[in-house]
């Protein structure tokens, strides 16, 4: 089956993002991954391990947009909470990953959604998307749009909280760290 010329539009946008991405990971200094930028809940890993893992519920949400007639819930949920709740578990199951299988399962996950966009077919791109806490759902191919470009929000809070010095306890945990893998 050949990909529609917009959903190969999209996947390439998405792998562009993707490449800038990798090019920020591959460039941060191991100790600054714990940095946290000031307003922000997440620090820098924390960004890093939500793109690894949110793929898994695009993929699922591109499933069920071929498979019923239902309604579509980004997570399978119209509750904000538990959609929150999905999020947090997603990031908590690669959380004692090492970094370099962090990184894998961030391509592995991304390469596992573009097979899936790629074979998407055209009436699934008009299916209305809801997200909890949204007050109207919008079309798949919305949702997809926003999802190719979901990357650089990341890219850029990990920028700013690379950018943020670190505070006293960061120091010394870190320090403490250090001292224990010797």
């Amino acid at each position: 089956m050949t990909a529609i010329p917009e959903l190969r539009t999209l996947v390439e946008r998405a792998a562009g993002r993707r490449h800038m991405l990798e090019g920020l990971i591959e460039s941060v200094p191991n100790d600054y991954w714990e940095r946290q930028a000031s307003g922000d809940d997440w620090n820098a890993l924390d960004h890093l391990r939500h793109v690894a893992t949110v793929d898994g519920m695009l993929v699922d949400l591109l499933k069920a947009a071929q498979e019923s007639g239902e309604e579509l819930w980004a997570g399978d949920t119209s509750d904000e909470e538990e959609l929150e709740a999905r999020r947090v578990a997603l990031m908590d199951g690669v959380r004692e990953q090492t970094f370099d299988t962090l990184v894998e399962t961030m391509r592995g996950s991304r390469e596992a959604a573009f097979e899936v966009v790629l074979g998407l077919p055209a009436a699934a791109l008009e299916r209305e998307v809801r997200v909890a806490g949204a007050p109207q759902g919008f079309p798949l191919r919305t949702y997809l749009a926003v999802w190719a470009e979901h990357d650089s929000e990341h890219e850029a809070a990990i920028r700013r909280a690379i950018e943020t010095p670190p505070d006293a306890t960061t120091l010394t945990l870190a320090a403490r760290r250090a001292r224990g893998s010797r």
